[in-house]
């Protein structure tokens, strides 16, 4: 293992808080995760930094040495970014990269129009690459911020929940599931299932395919893909598939959405931020703006003070 700052951030958080859960927690990865890498670390400076049993964590004599210059070797790193970043861009707003998944979901559309309103000098650069694509761009400092499903998402990206939205099928008018209240997930057994295609979107498939494999049958996929709401209406009109989905901003109002009972599907929406802005002004609005709208929309409930 080549030593990172990640590693001395990671070391930093658990000789800060003397607790692998409450580190683990602070830095959005799991503790047996976090653990390992600690055990890594020490193997790589050849010395032990902390002494743990099942009930306390302590700093051995190195670990105090590192945790010091750590601190500093961190905080000077951060301003280095921070002074680079305000020397190319003249002291004014840098660009937001954001990919909210997709802008004609309720959810994305909600977050950028708070973000324009709030902050109308702000320049958002917005795009719709999806969560695989988006994590690579997020670790590789090309993306700021991604909206979406966060089961693959690595440990070193650090990760917020902010909804729980139920799952609905959308559908023509005319279609016959159209004519209920809510659709019985058995019911899709005998439908084609308009997906996105893997690569934009492997995680919602993968949950699709969960929920109806729980369900007790395996989905039938509409051999075709599309992207954007635009597409998925036509195809939804002219096909006559359905589409597992969540709310759309601004829906047509020849389709109709109907959520999905028994059982009832959740998707969980999750702000991924990129590890390499930490501590950017403008990502801080953002994060503010988010959980603004969490709040006022009643997403989760409210957030702990602190």
């Amino acid at each position: 293992m080549s030593l990172e700052l990640k590693h001395l951030r990671y070391f930093v958080a658990v000789a800060q808080e003397l607790n692998f859960s409450a580190a683990a927690r602070r830095l959005y990865i799991s503790q047996q995760a976090l653990s390992r890498i600690i055990q890594q670390l020490e193997r790589e400076l050849g010395v032990r930094l902390l002494d743990r049993t099942t009930r306390s964590v302590e700093l051995t004599a190195a670990g105090e040495a590192l945790l010091a210059s750590a601190t500093r070797s961190i905080a000077t790193v951060e301003e280095a970014i921070q002074d680079a970043r305000r020397a190319a861009t003249n002291g004014r707003p840098q660009p937001l990269r954001v990919d909210v998944s997709s802008a004609s979901l309720q959810t994305g559309a909600r977050i950028l129009w708070r973000l324009r309103h709030e902050h109308p000098d702000l320049p958002v650069q917005q795009v719709e690459d999806g969560v695989p694509r988006g994590l690579i761009a997020l670790q590789e400092g090309r993306l700021d911020a991604l909206f979406g499903l966060a089961t693959h998402c690595p440990p070193e990206v650090p990760v917020e929940l902010i909804r729980r939205e139920r799952v609905l099928v959308g559908m023509a008018a005319d279609h016959p599931l159209a004519n209920l209240d809510a659709v019985p997930m058995a019911m899709l057994a005998d439908v084609d299932l308009l997906l996105p295609s893997d690569a934009a979107a492997a995680e919602w498939v993968e949950l699709v395919w969960q929920f109806c494999m729980q369900a007790g049958f395996t989905p039938r996929r509409w051999p075709g893909a599309t992207h954007g709401s635009a597409a998925a209406a036509a195809v939804l009109r002219e096909k006559g598939c359905v589409t597992p989905t969540v709310a759309w901003a601004d829906p047509p109002g020849d389709l109709v959405f109907r959520p999905l009972v028994e059982p009832s599907p959740v998707l969980a929406w999750s702000m991924m931020l990129s590890p390499v802005a930490k501590g950017r002004a403008e990502l801080d609005l953002l994060v503010r703006c988010v959980r603004a709208v969490a709040a006022e929309h009643g997403w989760l409930p409210p957030r702990a003070p602190g």
